[in-house]
């Protein structure tokens, strides 16, 4: 079972002012509004259109803009790196649906929609390669690390360093999963992604924020999400992604050992 932080609301609601929530997939800004039938409301229709093909046919990634002046609005879309053209697509166009009904006359939304999730957004300033770490929207799994959490945080962590070099090192595509063993049966996996507009820097800052926001709220949790307007990031004790030997970050060379099992008791004859 899945639990939302509302935007980690109990940790960064300082940051959230201006943003309205609607809900845990989709943010509203509260930073501008447009009459419906408007040039600006009639070019975010059209902009947003123009990423459903657009997106799929490039890689997953897509920018645009549109108009001038007052009425000129930018856009952009993304999907998971292990999404399918087709999956792309009908992510994407239930997240823009999503953004049209829920932000009807918002300048400026987003929305993380779908499993696995896709990017939509826009609004009426440049933000194309810009680092921006709010809003954020985080959930973790109801169930605990019922092992040695110590030894567990120490694979974790070295995991995690090694899938965040991986994604933010890329070019055309910012992506990349990992896998950790932490017990014969338990196997910890995980998944990165920036935009690609991001420089190799802001990427890694990114998603270094992301790994730390999850574990002020909730390390030792058996799995967990978050997501920022530049990046996503998710763990899981389960393959919850398909694996690519190209995008899939190298092995630890030196995995912390584990701990041997404890010793059986001692059986007495009667």
């Amino acid at each position: 079972m899945w639990i939302k932080l509302k935007a980690l609301s109990s940790i960064l609601s300082h940051l959230l002012i201006g943003i309205a929530l609607v809900d845990a997939n989709l943010r509203c800004y509260d930073t501008g509004n447009f009459t419906l039938n408007s040039t600006y409301g009639k070019n975010r229709d059209l902009i947003l259109a123009s990423l459903l093909p657009n997106v799929s046919a490039n890689g997953g990634f897509f920018t645009a803009s549109i108009s001038q002046d007052s009425n000129k609005i930018y856009a952009l879309g993304m999907c998971r790196g292990d999404s399918t053209p087709n999956g792309c697509y009908t992510c994407l166009n239930a997240s823009i649906q999503d953004l049209i009904a829920s932000c009807p006359n918002r300048k400026e939304a987003l929305s993380w929609g779908g499993d696995p999730p896709c990017l939509a957004r826009y609004a009426n300033r440049p933000f194309f390669g810009i680092l921006e770490l709010q809003p954020t929207d985080a959930g973790y799994n109801t169930a605990d690390i019922t092992s040695n959490l110590t030894q567990f945080d120490t694979i974790w962590e070295s995991l995690m360093d090694r899938v965040v070099s991986k994604a933010s090192s890329g070019s055309s595509t910012k992506y990349a999963t990992g896998e950790a063993n932490f017990t014969a049966f338990q196997t910890i996996h995980a998944l990165m992604q920036c935009t690609p507009d991001l420089s190799h820097k802001d990427s890694d800052s990114c998603l270094r924020q992301s790994v730390s926001n999850y574990e002020s709220c909730c390390r030792g949790k058996q799995g967990g999400y978050v997501q920022k307007p530049n990046c996503w990031f998710r763990w899981d004790l389960y393959p919850f992604y398909k694996r690519n030997a190209s995008t899939a970050a190298a092995p630890s060379l030196s995995p912390p050992s584990l701990s041997p099992p404890p010793p059986p008791p001692d059986i007495k004859g009667m």
